[in-house]
This record gives C-alpha cells, sequence and structure tokens, in this order.
C-alpha cells in the first residue's frame, strides 16, 4: 500500500491520541509480537491487550491490527527502533 492509500484510511479533525499501553501494543505489534506474547511483555492478560487494540482500531477507524500499526508508523505515533 502507498502513503496515499494508507491515508485514506483516516479522516479524522484531530489527531488519534493513545494511551502509554495502546502505544506498547502497537509498538511490540509492529515487530511481530502475537497478543499473547504482548501480554507477557507487558504484564497484562491477553484480553486486555484485546482490548487496547478493539480501541486503537476505532480510534484509527479501521479494521485490521496491521493497518493501524502501518497508520501509526507514519503519523510516528510509535517506531521499529
Amino acid at each position: 500500500m502507498s502513503s496515499n492509500v494508507l491515508s485514506a484510511y483516516v479522516h479524522q479533525l484531530e489527531p488519534v491520541r493513545l494511551t502509554k499501553k495502546e502505544t506498547a501494543a502497537l509498538q511490540w505489534s509492529a515487530r511481530g509480537k502475537s497478543s499473547w506474547e504482548i501480554s507477557r511483555i507487558l504484564g497484562c492478560s491477553e484480553s486486555a491487550i484485546n482490548f487496547h487494540f478493539c480501541n486503537i482500531r476505532r480510534k484509527f477507524g479501521v479494521k485490521s491490527r496491521h493497518v493501524a500499526v502501518l497508520l501509526a508508523l507514519e503519523h510516528n505515533l510509535i517506531d521499529l527502533h
């Protein structure tokens, strides 16, 4: 997907605001970690991580965790370092 196509997914007047847990979950997901792995890293339940991803997808207006990760990268909300 090109950058312009990804930008078409987000039609918001205000920037997306993520909590610290949402940011951390996206950061780990961008590194290829599953919900179960992220839950162990962050010390919470897998269902809590899935709850965070539900909120993340809602905030970005997308249906895919992967698209949310791409948009977060595009908008410099997370990085791969």
